[in-house]
C-alpha cells in the first residue's frame, strides 16, 4: 500500500509493515525469546533509489501533522495513508494513479510499478536514473504524461472559464428578474396611491 507525498520539489512512497522484534527485557525475564510487534514506515523514493526504513511513534506522527518548524512542512497524506493502513483500507495517492490513467498498457503499467512510479506525475518527473531502470520505451512513456497533464492544464482553465460563464449568465438572469420585480412594485404602487390634486366640482 503505497501513498505518495510532495517533500519540497520531490516525492517518495510510504508502505507501512509490522515487524517483530525482540524485546530485551521480555527475554531475559522470561529465560527465552520474546518478541513485540512495531510499525514501520517504509519510505522510497521514486524510482526506488532510495528506501528509508522509520519506526512509527508518536513523535513521527506528530511530525506528519505538524511539521518541523522551519525545517520540514506537515505531511497530511502520510498521516492519511497510516490511517488507511490501520483500517485496512486503500492509501489515497497523491496524484493521478497510473492504474486508471488511460494512456498506459498493463505491460507499461508493470514495468512503472516494477521501477516504483505510481502515478503519471512521478512518471512525467522521472531522471535518467529511473528511465533506464524502467526499460525501453520509457522515455516515450515520460513524454506522453508530461503532455496528458499539460492538456489536464488547459482543460482545468477552459473548464474555469466556463464555470464562470455560466455564473456570469445566472447573475445577468438573477439582475434581470430583480429589475422586473421592482418594475412591478413600482406600478403597483403608483396605481394604489391616491392621485394628489383639488376634488373634481359638484355641479
Amino acid at each position: 500500500m503505497f501513498e505518495r507525498m510532495p517533500e519540497e520539489q520531490h516525492g517518495f512512497y510510504v508502505e507501512f509493515e509490522l515487524r517483530a522484534v525482540e524485546d530485551r527485557g521480555e527475554t531475559i525475564a522470561r529465560g527465552y525469546p520474546a518478541f513485540r510487534d512495531i510499525e514501520v514506515a517504509v519510505i522510497t523514493m521514486p524510482g526506488g533509489n532510495l528506501v528509508v526504513d522509520k519506526v512509527v511513534t508518536a513523535a513521527l506522527l506528530y511530525e506528519w501533522k505538524h511539521g518541523v518548524p522551519g525545517r520540514k512542512p506537515p505531511t497530511p497524506f502520510a498521516l492519511a495513508a497510516y490511517e488507511a493502513w490501520k483500517d485496512g483500507r486503500e492509501a489515497p495517492v497523491n496524484g493521478a494513479d497510473l492504474k486508471n490513467w488511460p494512456g498506459v498498457t498493463p505491460a507499461q503499467l508493470k514495468m512503472c510499478q516494477g521501477s516504483n512510479i505510481r502515478t503519471v506525475e512521478d512518471l512525467a518527473e522521472c531522471n535518467a536514473d529511473s528511465l533506464r531502470k524502467m526499460g525501453m520505451g520509457s522515455v516515450a512513456l515520460k513524454d506522453k504524461a508530461i503532455a496528458y497533464l499539460g492538456a489536464a492544464g488547459e482543460n482545468k482553465n477552459s473548464e474555469a472559464v466556463a464555470s464562470l460563464k455560466v455564473e456570469m449568465e445566472a447573475l445577468k438572469e438573477a439582475l434581470a428578474k430583480r429589475d422586473d420585480q421592482i418594475a412591478e412594485l413600482m406600478d403597483q404602487r403608483d396605481a394604489d396611491t391616491p392621485k394628489r390634486g383639488r376634488p373634481p366640482k359638484v355641479a
